[in-house]
């Protein structure tokens, strides 16, 4: 007995249960209807596809999973040698790494023309003047919060780049390092 058959059982066995005598026959139907069209539609991909080895199809699944991960374990590692707050090796990257841009710190979207209540950026990159970054430095819940997200949206209405670190992770240089060239 197939995945399907079994699926159609066990709704059967609940239909029995719950479904009222009159009820019952169209739910029977139904449910034939449905094993049939998706019989057929099975049949119509075998057809386009030829037999499909699961093995393989699981296997580059896989491997194009792993391919596109940018993600990278060892940038959550401590490093135990620095010692710097996030904003503080964020700021480091940016002279170093974005010497043409300025950084400016906790500023308000008020300032860029906004109304209303919002969270501080905590990092505002700019360059001649016209921002190209917003950066948030949050915990927890800041996603949570209204004015967290009113300053994420204002930044997005106006066109500019919004990021999060979450502050009381590691952040190794070399991971702030490629978040930055990404937006930057």
């Amino acid at each position: 007995m197939g995945l399907l058959d079994k699926l159609i059982q066990e709704g059967a066995k609940i239909i029995e249960e719950n479904v009222s005598p009159e009820d019952k026959e169209k739910v029977g139907e139904f449910l034939t209807n449905l094993k049939d069209g998706i019989g057929d539609l099975a049949g119509e991909l075998k057809d386009k596809v030829g037999d499909i080895n699961l093995e393989e199809l699981k296997g580059a699944l896989n491997a194009e999973k792993s391919s596109e991960s940018s993600y990278d374990e060892s940038y959550f590692e401590e490093d135990p040698t620095d010692t710097r707050t996030c904003k503080e090796k964020i700021l480091g990257v940016l002279k170093s790494e974005f010497p043409e841009y300025e950084a400016r710190e906790e500023v308000s979207p008020r300032e860029l023309g906004g109304t209303g209540k919002f969270m501080d950026y905590s990092i505002l990159v700019s360059k001649d003047g016209a921002p190209k970054l917003a950066i948030m430095l949050i915990g927890k819940t800041t996603a949570s919060h209204r004015e967290y997200r009113w300053s994420r949206e204002f930044a997005e209405s106006k066109g500019i780049p919004f990021i999060n670190f979450i502050h009381f992770y590691p952040n190794k240089i070399d991971y702030i390092t490629q978040r930055l060239h990404k937006y930057l």
